[in-house]
């Protein structure tokens, strides 16, 4: 018995070798028959006037992403493949992404990018945070405006239910709505192993705190009130680079239960505890290849159930949502505006990557 032994090595790398389906160097399509049959079984009809549609807003948002976050001056993309009078159908990028003409300038790169780039955005359109955002970020946010008290006179506080309990002064406090659209398609494109349903910042809460010590007493205040349940929290998503937890809990079981110190006095207890005994330092962190090592903070992943009514049928269904929950200091908040661990900065590092995968760069 004879068996066709062609086995195509680019299916078999993305099925089973780990390799991000944006980075396979080309498709294996012959006919338009098949390209229509691929984009079937991604998930879009091209029978369906209302699948082709999206197609083409997907194609449309892809051409202006890659045009005005990962092009530089000078550089265009071919009218063949962005102008949609030009391409005609969707399945001809497809096509020519099964080329083998690598060259600079081949309609083979241009289709490959753009087919990167709509992939992603495919994949945010499609998530139940595109359906159900006012819903999500009601639901998780609402008990944070329930316990943050701003005031013009004495700042801002986390205060306990009924005005009892602790009372904590913070420096800022930001929720941190929806990621935008630009920013979230560059953190998909520029880390291999994310997809829409596990960017699980897409949104989230900041707190600066004035001192060190409050920062865990912030952490403390959001379980003991019930705004976040430690069930609910993604542990391999935590980080902590700020202070080690066990030498933290150390420097606390010998103090007093209640000791009259300032934060700045406990601060000061602590940064010798962690100069004293550095080798048994256990830092939580999380390696992300963008944030410099110069940004010290405390995130961890935790998931909201939220609660929604589908829109035609009236009924109701509920999920659980991931958002961030990131807490720093005063001091390494101020160091975090410049030089390598600012934002800017992070996000050009992310930029960078992105065009690198989407274009073929090299770094």
């Amino acid at each position: 018995m004879k068996h066709d032994l062609e086995f195509d090595p680019e299916v078999f790398q993305s099925l089973i070798g780990g390799r991000a389906v944006i980075e396979t160097p080309r498709l294996s399509l012959k006919s338009k028959a098949e390209a229509n049959a691929y984009m079937k079984a991604y998930g879009y009809d091209l029978e369906v006037e209302a699948d082709k549609e999206k197609l083409w807003n997907i194609h449309s948002r892809a051409v202006t992403y890659i045009r005005t976050q990962l092009m530089e001056a000078g550089e265009s993309i071919p009218e063949e493949v962005s102008d949609p009078r030009k391409l005609e159908e969707i399945p001809n990028l497809l096509l020519w992404a099964s080329y083998r003409d690598s060259s600079e300038h081949s309609l083979h790169k241009w289709s490959c990018a753009l087919l990167r780039v709509m992939h992603v955005i495919s994949q945010l359109h499609n998530d139940l945070f595109n359906y159900f955002s006012l819903e999500i970020q009601e639901e998780i946010f609402r008990p944070y405006r329930q316990f943050v008290n701003k005031d013009p006179v004495t700042g801002i506080r986390l205060v306990g239910g009924d005005g009892g309990g602790d009372s904590i002064p913070l420096q800022k406090f930001d929720i941190k709505p929806f990621k935008d659209s630009d920013s979230s398609i560059t953190k998909l494109l520029a880390k291999p192993d994310e997809v829409a349903f596990g960017l699980l910042d897409k949104i989230g809460v900041r707190f600066v705190t004035g001192n060190l010590f409050d920062v865990f007493r912030v952490m403390r205040f959001l379980v003991t009130n019930h705004v976040v349940s430690p069930a609910n929290v993604i542990p391999n998503q935590s980080n902590n680079t700020l202070y080690p937890v066990n030498l933290f809990l150390d420097v606390m079981e010998g103090l007093p239960k209640l000791a009259e110190m300032e934060g700045a006095e406990l601060d000061k207890v602590l940064n010798e505890r962690l100069a004293k005994d550095m080798a048994r330092a256990k830092f939580l962190e999380k390696h992300n290849m963008f944030t410099s090592r110069d940004y010290r903070f405390v995130k961890f992943i935790t998931r909201q159930l939220v609660r929604v009514t589908h829109p035609e049928t009236q009924k109701s269904f509920s999920f659980f949502y991931p958002y961030e929950v990131q807490i720093l200091d005063y001091e390494h908040y101020v160091r975090s505006l410049t030089g390598p661990a600012s934002h800017d900065e992070y996000k050009a590092r992310q930029r960078a990557r992105a065009r690198q995968r989407v274009l073929g760069d090299r770094p």
